[in-house]
């Protein structure tokens, strides 16, 4: 190498090697060298083995800084895999409970030379519940409608009339009952059990036994009845002195099960306007539209009616004035 001095080029391979060498050994013990680091959010997490109490939400604080002493190379390392604090709580003394939190239950992966010198704060807050037991009736929910030609012939009944919840005393009050997954109608093709899992939405920490239900379904062959003249009437007796209705009977239709169509009591049968009394008109010869309700049948039948709305009108004030007679 012309140009350099001849010190320098001599041996100038096993310089290099002698070079490379003291570096490695100069970075093995900056490594091992004892180092400190602090590691801001670590999560307090919490191991509950007392069965007659739940934490209620976060630790407070959820997350503490952690100063840590050891080799240089294993606190680099726990930027990838970061540390936790674990609290093993055995028994439960109160509802509210203050943690001093102990340098043995940080949580670093596989690293036996890192020690932990220091928790900030020191302390956490432990919200705690105790565990209450409850039998809530199950909520059935029905969407749809059944396949064409079928009819219910009773109300779908469940088999299980109570599930037992426990949970959190807070969460298990809030619930009076247990919903189920709604039930498309129209996957009901004919009598029998059908078996439904509960809505685990509203459920969230809570434990609800059994999980399942059977749903019990009593279909037939739709059958369809038709009742002319049915009365339409105001909603009070005596009104029609005051108001005059546009019809006064309609043709309904009805389509359901053989059996509830029989056990229909027909004189019960009848059309009310479902106008707010404070609605109907109070000037003579004023007039309202009014949509019309179904009376006396089976929500089990489906029923269409002509006409669906009828006029209310203001009948004139009657002459009070006997007149002249002489």
């Amino acid at each position: 190498m012309r140009g350099l001095p001849a010190f320098l080029t001599r041996n100038w391979t096993l310089k290099l090697s002698a070079f490379g060498i003291a570096l490695l050994v100069w970075v093995a013990v900056r490594a091992e060298a004892p180092s400190r680091q602090t590691v801001p959010n670590v999560p307090v997490r919490v191991t509950l083995a007392d069965p007659e109490w739940a934490l209620v939400g976060n630790p407070s604080p959820a997350e503490v800084v952690v100063r840590f002493g050891g080799p240089s190379r294993d606190l680099l390392r726990m930027s990838v895999d970061r540390p936790t604090i674990l609290i093993p709580l055995n028994q439960v003394v109160s509802e509210d409970t203050t943690v001093v939190l102990r340098p043995e239950w940080v949580r670093v992966h596989d690293r036996t030379d890192i020690v932990v010198e220091e928790i900030q704060p020191s302390s956490v807050t432990l919200s705690l519940e105790p565990i209450v037991r409850l039998d809530l009736p199950p909520a059935l929910r029905l969407e749809g409608e059944l396949p064409d030609g079928l009819a219910l012939r009773a109300n779908p009944t469940i088999r299980e009339r109570e599930l037992r919840v426990s949970g959190p005393r807070s969460r298990v009050a809030e619930l009076d009952s247990i919903r189920l997954q709604p039930v498309d109608l129209g996957e009901v093709q004919e009598s029998g059990p059908v078996t439904v899992s509960i809505d685990r939405n509203r459920l969230e920490g809570l434990q609800v036994q059994p999980e399942r239900v059977q749903v019990e379904f009593q279909v037939e062959e739709a059958q369809v009845l038709v009742l002319e003249e049915v009365p339409i009437t105001l909603a009070q007796s005596g009104w029609d002195e005051q108001w005059e209705l546009s019809d006064t009977v309609a043709e309904v239709t009805l389509t359901g099960a053989p059996s509830v169509l029989d056990a229909l009591n027909r004189g019960q049968v009848a059309l009310q306007v479902t106008l707010d009394p404070a609605d109907l008109p109070d000037t003579a010869g004023e007039s309202r539209r009014a949509e019309l309700e179904l009376r006396g049948v089976s929500p089990l039948v489906r029923a269409e009616w002509a006409p669906q709305e009828v006029t209310v009108t203001r009948r004139e004030e009657p002459d009070d004035d006997p007149g002249s007679g002489s």
